[in-house]
């Protein structure tokens, strides 16, 4: 039986105890539940979390989406093909410099968007409700110093 527990050192600790695995785990769980939701608009949970940021931020360069998502151009080229080509959103060249492209929902991507949020919010409360009487606000500090952590290095063999 393979061992899941805590080790004493992280370098002991088996795949399945490991921090990324867990989170693999968590967004595992979280398309599972979530993607048939979303097949009614042919978007899966990445697109899903996309609309949901234009909806709250409002149009934003493709540059700006690359940042906010942590992911590649590539993939964010590809994916807001997808979503225009789904007709929630659009993409527009700037006037003074043509390669910076902003996108902007149109109002199915608003719709899917508002459901999509809703979604997230019942996602916050199950998540909520497993952290029981844990300091939530202590929880997302530590989230958001690991997100910056990661988002400070440009490869595994950085310096911590």
């Amino acid at each position: 039986m393979p061992r899941t527990g805590p080790a004493d050192t992280l370098d002991e600790a088996p795949v399945e105890g490991r921090y990324s695995f867990l989170i693999h785990r968590i967004n595992a769980h979280l398309a599972r539940l979530c993607n048939p939701m979303f097949r009614r608009w042919r978007v899966d949970i990445d697109l899903a979390r996309l609309l949901a940021v234009l909806d709250e931020r409002g149009a934003m360069a493709a540059g700006e989406i690359v940042r906010v998502m942590a992911l590649p151009q590539s993939t964010i080229s590809h994916q807001v093909k997808r979503l225009e080509k789904l007709g929630y959103v659009r993409r527009t060249s700037d006037l003074r410099d043509s390669r910076i492209v902003t996108v902007t929902l149109t109002e199915a991507g608003h719709g899917v968007a508002r459901d999509s949020n809703r979604l997230s919010r019942q996602v916050t409360s199950i998540l909520e409700a497993a952290l029981g009487d844990m300091d939530r606000r202590a929880f997302a500090a530590a989230l958001g110093r690991v997100d910056a952590g990661l988002t400070a290095r440009r490869s595994l063999g950085d310096a911590p």
